[in-house]
C-alpha cells in the first residue's frame, strides 16, 4: 500500500538527472549516487571520464531506467514516513471485523459470503491491527484451510433462533462440523443443537462437542456414528459442574451396550439436569438393564426415556419396568420394537400391568411390536382399563388396537400386523397422520367436542353416530337441566355425525351441515336401520393441535382417557330390580375394616410405647391388665378417638388437659373424696412426662395424651383413684372398677355402628357415585397445601375447614369442632401413630366419608319449609345429596357447577316404570 502511494513522490525533487552512466565496480556506483543527491551537486566539476594512467574511460554507458530505480529507492524511505504520519492522523475507519453483520436475517447470507469474498483482506487487517476474528472469519479460515465450501452451516440463516443450530439430515461429515465448531469457539449464545443425521464421526464428534459441552442445554446426535472417542468426549462434558444438558438425543449411534452403560453411568455420577434422554437404536440388549434401572430410579428430572429399536428382552423389560414403578417424575416412555413379551423365565408382563395400574403421572407410553403373546395383551388391556391418566398409548404390531376412547381392544381371530416404526411423540410436539383403528389423543391431536341435542317433546333414547367409529351407536343420557348433552374426544380435521332420536335418524341445528344424499347402514339397538339423509352434520377442528400443556404437563381437556359411553338399559330392563351387596359398592376397594387381627397389632404397638409396667410393678399382675385392657381396647380407642378430636395439636390428634377434664367430668371420676382435679392433673403430667424417649417427635405433644398414653392414663387414674384410696385390693380390680365406671359413657363412641347403620347402604352408595367426578375434581382442588413435591396427594385438616367455609356452613348449630370431627372419625385406623403421618392424610374414600358426617350434623333441608327436627330426621342420602349439590356450587370448577349445581329434582325421586 505504501509502496504503491509513494511513486507519485519518487522522481519530483530530483535535482539532477543522470542518463546513461554507470560504474562497473560497486562503490563506484554508490559514490555516484551520493554525489547526484547532494546539494552541491550542479556546482561540482564534471569528473574525469578516461583515466590518466590507463587511458581508458572511467565510466559505461548504461540505459537510463537503471539508475531511476536506484534514485526511487531512496525517495521512498523519506516518502513513506510522510504517508505514515498522514494515514496516522486521518480519520479512523472501521475494519471489516469490527462491523457487525447479524448471523440471522433477511442481508445476513449476503454479507457472509460479500465476508468470504475479501477474506485475505480482512486476515491482513486483523494481523496487522491485532484484533479478535468474527465468528464469519474463523468459519471461512476453516473453510479455506480445510479446502471446503464456505457452507452456512446453520449458525448463517435467513430466519430463525438465534440460539439454537438446525442442520438435521444435511450429511456434512467432519470437514465442515469442524468448520462448524470454529464459528462456534466465540459464540457462547447458542443453547440448542440439533445435528442429527450429519456423518458425524469420532474426530467431529470430538471437535463439537469441545466447543459446546458447556452451553448446550439441547444436544440432537442422532443418527450419527460418535464412536469411541466421541462418547469419551462426551462423558467428560457431562461429568462438568455447569454442565448443562437437558436435552440428550444419541438415536441411531450404534453405540452398543458398553459405551451406552458409560454414558448413563456419568449421567449418574453428577447433578445432571437431563430430562429427556434418547438411547434407541443402539443395540442395547439386557446388560444395559441393571445400570438403566439405576439411571431411572436416581435421575429425578428425567420425564422422557426412548429405548426403541433395541434388543432387550423379557429379562431386561421387567428390571426397567421395576424401576418405571418406583418412578415419579417419567411422562413419556418408548419401549416399542423391542422383545419385552419374550419371557426368559422373567415376570416382565406382570411388571408392565402394576405400572399401569398405579402409575398416575405417565402421559404417553408406547409398547408397539414387543412380540406380546395373546395372554399377555389380555392381561395388558384389563389392566389399562384402570389406568385414567395416560392420554397416549401405543401398542401397534401386537394383539389388539387401541380405540378412540383409549381402551386396548382384542380381537383374538387377526393379529394387528406390523405398521412399520409406529408414531411416537417427541417432548409432547410431534403430530402424526391419523389412525382411527390405533388411536393415540396426544401423538393424533384429538379434541374435545360438547355433543348436544336441544329437546322438542320426548327424545329419549337419544343415541349418536360418528363417521370415524363406523356410526356405531353411542347412547347420551338426560341430564337434570332436560338437555342431552355428552362431552368426547375426536379427531382433527372434519368429523361427520348424525343422531338417531327414538328410531329416526336427524341431524341437528346446533351444528354445521353439509349436502350427504348416501345411504346409511346403522346398527341402532341390536337392529339394522337404513337411512338416507340429505344433509349430515359436521364439526371441523384444527390440525396440529396440542393437547398437552407442556409447562403445566396436564390435558387441555376434562375428559380422562377410557372413559366408557354411558349405557342404554332398554324399559324392559330397567323393572329388574338390582341386589346391592358391599362388594358392588364404591367403598368396597379401598375401606378397610377393623378387623381383631388389624385391632390387636394396634394394641401392641400402643403397650409397647406406654410406660404402664411403671405402676404395675408385678409380672403376673401386669399380664392381668394387658389382658383386661385387651378385651376393651376398641371400646378406649374409640373414646380416645373422639376426645382427641376436641382440642387437636395443629393437625396432631391429641387429648390436652381441658379435655380430659371434661372426660372425667362425663365419667364422674372426680368426686373430691377418691380422686379431686388437682390429682387428675398431676397424673395427667406424669402420663404425659413419662415417655421421654419420644420427645421431640411433634406427633407425640408434651402436653397432652395420644393414643397410647390415654391407656396408661386410666391405669394411673385407677390406681390413685381405687388401690390407694383401699377400696380395691389389687391393680387388676382398679383397673376393672375404672373400666366399669367409665363403660355407660365409653360405649357411646364408636364410629363403624354409624357407618353401618346410616352410611354403608344403597341409597348413600348411588349418590357417591353420580356425584364422584364432581368429588373429584374438588378433592383433587383442596389436596394441595401439604403435598410435597412427588408426594401422593392428601388432604389436610385446613383444606376441610377451607370446603366447609367456602359452602358457608359454619353457624351456631356446625362450628370447628364438628369439622374435627368429622374429618378424624372419617380416618382409618393406623397401627403406629408415632412413626407415620398418615393420621393426618385423607384420602379420597375418607373425604367422601367426612363428607356424609357433615351433611349428617348439618341437615340441609330438602324443602324450604321444613324444621330443625325434620330436617335432623331425613334420611343420610337425601342429607348427602343437598351437601354435595351445595358444594358443586360454590367449590366446584365452572363446568361441574352447571353440571351438578342446579339439579331439576333429585336423583332419588321415583321413576314411573315403563311397561
Amino acid at each position: 500500500m505504501h509502496i504503491g502511494l509513494s511513486n507519485k513522490f519518487s522522481i519530483q525533487n530530483s535535482k539532477r538527472k543522470i542518463t546513461s552512466l554507470h560504474f562497473n565496480e560497486t562503490e563506484e556506483y554508490r559514490r555516484a549516487i551520493s554525489i547526484a543527491n547532494s546539494p552541491d551537486y550542479h556546482n561540482s566539476p564534471l569528473p574525469q571520464l578516461y583515466s590518466p594512467t590507463e587511458k581508458k574511460p572511467m565510466f559505461q554507458r548504461v540505459p537510463r531506467t537503471s539508475v531511476l530505480q536506484s534514485l526511487k529507492k531512496e525517495d521512498d524511505k523519506t516518502n513513506n514516513k510522510d504517508i505514515i504520519k498522514q494515514l496516522e492522523e486521518s480519520p479512523e475507519q472501521k475494519l471489516e471485523d469490527q462491523i457487525h453483520k447479524p448471523l440471522v436475517g433477511s442481508q445476513s447470507a449476503r454479507s457472509y459470503f460479500q465476508h468470504y469474498k475479501v477474506l485475505n483482506k480482512v486476515k491482513q487487517q486483523n494481523e496487522y491491527h491485532k484484533i479478535n476474528e468474527s465468528i464469519q472469519t474463523q468459519m471461512l479460515k476453516q473453510a479455506e484451510s480445510s479446502d471446503a465450501l464456505p457452507c452456512k452451516l446453520g449458525l448463517v440463516k435467513m430466519n430463525g433462533n438465534e440460539s439454537q443450530v438446525t442442520i438435521n439430515n444435511h450429511h456434512y461429515g467432519d470437514k465442515y462440523i469442524k468448520m462448524l465448531s470454529e464459528g462456534l469457539r466465540q459464540n457462547q449464545g447458542i443453547k440448542e443443537f440439533f445435528l442429527s443425521n450429519n456423518r458425524i464421526k469420532q474426530s467431529g464428534a470430538v471437535s463439537i462437542l469441545t466447543q459446546i459441552g458447556k452451553q448446550a442445554i439441547v444436544l440432537d446426535l442422532s443418527k450419527n456414528q460418535i464412536g469411541q472417542l466421541g462418547v469419551d468426549c462426551l462423558c467428560q462434558q457431562l461429568q462438568l459442574r455447569d454442565n448443562k444438558i437437558e436435552v440428550l438425543n444419541l438415536e441411531d449411534n450404534k453405540l452398543g451396550d458398553k459405551f451406552v452403560i458409560k454414558i448413563l453411568q456419568c449421567l449418574m455420577s453428577t447433578t445432571n439436569k437431563v430430562k429427556s434422554l434418547n438411547i434407541s437404536k443402539n443395540y442395547l440388549t439386557n446388560e444395559v438393564a441393571d445400570t438403566l434401572k439405576d439411571t431411572i430410579l436416581q435421575l429425578d428430572l428425567l420425564e422422557e426415556l426412548y429405548i426403541h429399536w433395541n434388543q432387550i428382552k423379557g429379562l431386561g423389560g421387567q428390571k426397567i419396568f421395576e424401576a418405571l414403578i418406583e418412578n415419579k417424575t417419567m411422562i413419556v416412555f418408548d419401549g416399542s420394537w423391542n422383545c419385552f413379551g419374550i419371557n426368559e423365565k422373567s415376570n416382565c408382563t406382570s411388571k408392565i400391568c402394576e405400572f399401569l395400574i398405579g402409575n398416575k403421572i405417565m402421559l404417553h407410553c408406547d409398547l408397539s411390536a414387543n412380540q406380546f403373546t395373546l395372554q399377555d395383551c389380555k392381561l395388558i388391556a384389563t389392566s389399562l382399563k384402570q389406568n385414567r391418566t395416560m392420554y397416549g398409548f401405543h401398542f401397534n404390531g401386537n394383539w389388539g388396537i387401541i380405540d378412540p376412547r383409549g381402551f386396548l381392544i382384542i380381537d383374538e381371530n387377526s393379529q394387528q400386523k406390523p405398521l412399520g416404526e409406529t408414531p411416537r411423540m417427541k417432548g409432547l410436539d410431534q403430530i402424526t397422520t391419523l389412525r382411527y383403528e390405533s388411536v393415540c389423543w396426544i401423538c393424533q391431536g384429538w379434541q374435545e367436542q360438547i355433543f348436544e341435542w336441544t329437546p322438542e317433546g320426548e327424545c329419549d333414547p337419544l343415541f349418536l353416530h360418528m363417521d370415524f367409529e363406523d356410526y356405531k351407536q353411542v347412547y347420551i343420557p338426560k341430564r337434570f337441566d332436560n338437555l342431552y348433552k355428552l362431552p368426547l374426544m375426536v379427531p382433527s380435521g372434519q368429523t361427520q355425525f348424525l343422531f338417531t332420536v327414538i328410531d329416526n335418524q336427524m341431524v341437528s341445528n346446533n351444528f354445521n351441515q353439509n349436502v350427504f344424499g348416501h345411504l346409511l347402514k346403522l346398527k341402532v339397538n341390536g337392529n339394522i336401520a337404513i337411512c338416507q339423509l340429505d344433509n349430515i352434520n359436521v364439526i371441523q377442528k384444527l390440525r396440529h393441535y396440542q393437547l398437552m400443556d407442556k409447562k403445566e404437563l396436564k390435558a387441555l381437556t376434562s375428559i380422562l382417557p377410557r372413559t366408557p359411553d354411558p349405557l342404554y338399559i332398554p324399559p324392559k330392563l330397567k323393572k329388574q330390580k338390582r341386589i346391592w351387596t358391599f362388594p358392588i359398592s364404591i367403598w368396597f376397594k379401598d375401606f378397610r375394616f377393623e378387623n381383631e387381627e388389624f385391632l390387636r397389632k394396634c394394641f401392641e404397638k400402643d403397650w409397647s410405647c406406654c410406660k404402664i409396667m411403671k405402676v404395675v410393678k408385678n409380672l403376673d399382675e401386669l399380664n392381668e391388665v394387658k389382658n383386661l385392657l385387651w378385651k376393651d381396647y376398641k371400646m378406649i380407642k374409640e373414646t380416645y378417638r373422639w376426645y382427641s378430636s376436641y382440642n387437636p395439636t395443629g393437625d396432631v390428634w391429641s387429648i390436652s388437659s381441658n379435655v380430659i377434664t371434661d372426660f372425667s367430668s362425663a365419667t364422674e371420676l372426680i368426686d373430691n373424696k377418691t380422686l379431686k382435679l388437682s390429682d387428675l392433673d398431676l397424673k395427667f403430667i406424669a402420663t404425659c412426662a413419662a415417655s421421654i424417649e419420644y420427645k421431640g417427635n411433634y406427633r407425640n405433644p408434651e402436653r397432652a395424651l395420644c393414643r397410647y398414653q390415654f391407656m396408661e392414663f386410666l391405669v394411673r387414674v385407677a390406681d390413685d383413684k381405687y388401690l390407694k384410696q383401699k377400696q380395691a385390693n389389687s391393680m387388676l380390680e382398679s383397673v376393672q372398677m375404672i373400666l366399669q365406671q367409665c363403660r355407660p359413657v365409653m360405649e357411646q363412641y364408636n364410629a363403624q355402628k354409624w357407618r353401618d347403620d346410616r352410611y354403608f347402604n344403597e341409597q348413600c352408595d348411588d349418590c357417591l357415585k353420580y356425584f364422584k367426578p364432581l368429588l373429584n375434581q374438588v378433592y383433587n382442588r383442596f389436596s394441595s397445601k401439604k403435598v410435597k413435591p412427588g408426594q401422593k396427594k392428601f388432604m389436610c385438616l385446613d383444606e376441610l375447614h377451607e370446603i366447609c367455609g367456602i359452602a358457608g356452613l359454619f353457624d351456631e348449630r356446625f362450628v370447628d369442632r364438628d369439622a374435627d370431627l368429622a374429618f378424624n372419625l372419617s380416618m382409618m385406623l393406623q397401627i403406629d401413630e408415632l412413626e407415620s403421618d398418615r393420621i393426618f392424610q385423607m384420602s379420597l374414600i375418607e373425604f367422601m366419608e367426612a363428607i356424609a358426617r357433615i351433611s349428617e350434623k348439618v341437615s340441609l333441608p330438602a324443602t324450604p319449609d321444613m324444621s330443625w327436627e325434620q330436617r335432623q330426621q331425613q334420611p343420610l342420602h337425601i342429607k348427602l345429596e343437598r351437601l354435595l349439590i351445595l358444594i358443586a356450587q360454590t367449590c366446584a370448577s365452572e363446568e361441574y357447577k352447571q353440571q351438578f349445581g342446579n339439579p331439576q329434582k333429585s336423583i332419588f325421586d321415583i321413576q314411573p316404570e315403563d311397561d
